[in-house]
């Protein structure tokens, strides 16, 4: 079982990558938001936890399901899996978000075997 700790860590990797896909600041990103930037660097660093508000206002932001942000990510790459994730997603920019849903279910049932 994941610890606090960890469980904050990987949330707050999570919002980072997001925010970062999207070419956003910090401060960007809390103003779109409503909150303060220190609070998206509290979250990012894994200092501080969400509450379910702003679980809520990350999640339709991003347009991700609230789980998104409990799924454990992997931190190591190699070149290749770099590679792969850049062309992973030019390709993705190109569905609209009904796809992108879809193809993202698919991914959450495929990685539980």
């Amino acid at each position: 079982m994941a610890s606090e700790d960890a469980i904050k860590s990987n949330f707050g990797y999570v919002v980072r990558e997001l925010r970062e896909s999207k070419k956003l600041t910090r401060e960007k990103l809390a103003e779109n938001l409503g909150l303060q930037p220190q609070t998206i660097s509290a979250i990012e660093n894994g200092v501080n936890f969400v509450s379910c508000d702003v679980l809520s206002k990350l999640s339709e932001f991003f347009e991700v399901s609230p789980a998104y942000f409990f799924i454990k990510k992997v931190r190591t790459c190699n070149e290749n899996d770099i590679v792969n994730m850049v062309e992973i997603k030019k390709t993705l920019s190109l569905f609209d978000s009904n796809k992108l849903k879809e193809i993202h279910d698919i991914l959450i049932v495929m990685s539980k075997y």
